[in-house]
């Protein structure tokens, strides 16, 4: 199988050549007209293909059953959809979402919008929306008592890792319902490097 390799080396300076295609060990970038330099999105992407069931428990526990690994002094940006439903258990308890693992951050900023209801995934009605400063487990649906209960949740941002390792999407229910979720096919999670830590990113023609 044939394939292209590029050497990580420093990029073609604030003037770039236009058709050409970079790289400088953290991201791609790619060049497309006059100065605007681009980067090109290499993500690591997790589908979930049939339904993983959780546990009935109010402590984080992991969207996929699976971990992300990231780089050390890496910024990278993110987005998800995870969908949720339970047929059990009638205690009251919200929704909230976070990242654990073993990775440390310097810094994370991503938005969270969620729901809940009793009917089907299909409502899109009534979304609380946070914006989140902490890799924290945060509320983002309001209470629901309901046997029968469905949730979305969308989350977006970046965030920038100091020492490497295992980043883990995560959802807490603040009481135990009394029946498990599970997160349901076709719940996704893709994250990509935009370029090293410790300093603002400016990719394109900004001044």
């Amino acid at each position: 199988m044939s394939s292209i390799v590029l050497t990580a080396d420093t990029l073609l300076g604030t003037t770039p050549t236009i058709g050409s295609v970079e790289f400088d060990g953290k991201a791609f970038y790619a060049t497309a007209q006059g100065t605007q330099r681009g980067i090109i999105p290499g993500a690591q992407f997790f589908r979930l293909e049939s339904n993983l069931a959780g546990a009935n428990v109010s402590t984080a526990q992991s969207v996929f059953g699976v971990s992300v690994t990231l780089s050390t002094s890496t910024i990278y940006a993110f987005e998800g959809i995870y969908l949720f439903s339970k047929t059990a258990g009638t205690t009251s308890h919200t929704v909230g979402t976070g990242f654990g693992g073993s990775a440390t951050i310097n810094n994370i900023g991503y938005n969270a919008q969620g729901t809940s209801n009793a009917t089907a995934l299909t409502s899109t009605s009534n979304f609380g929306d946070l914006l989140a400063t902490s890799a924290t487990p945060t509320v983002v649906t309001g209470a629901s008592g309901s046997a029968t209960n469905f949730a979305i949740l969308k989350v977006k941002g970046t965030v920038s890792i100091n020492g490497g390792g295992t980043f883990t999407p995560q959802y807490i229910l603040s009481a135990a319902p009394g029946g498990a979720y599970s997160t349901v096919a076709g719940s996704y999670f893709l994250i990509y490097p935009i370029g090293a830590s410790g300093a603002n990113i400016s990719v394109g023609a900004w001044a």
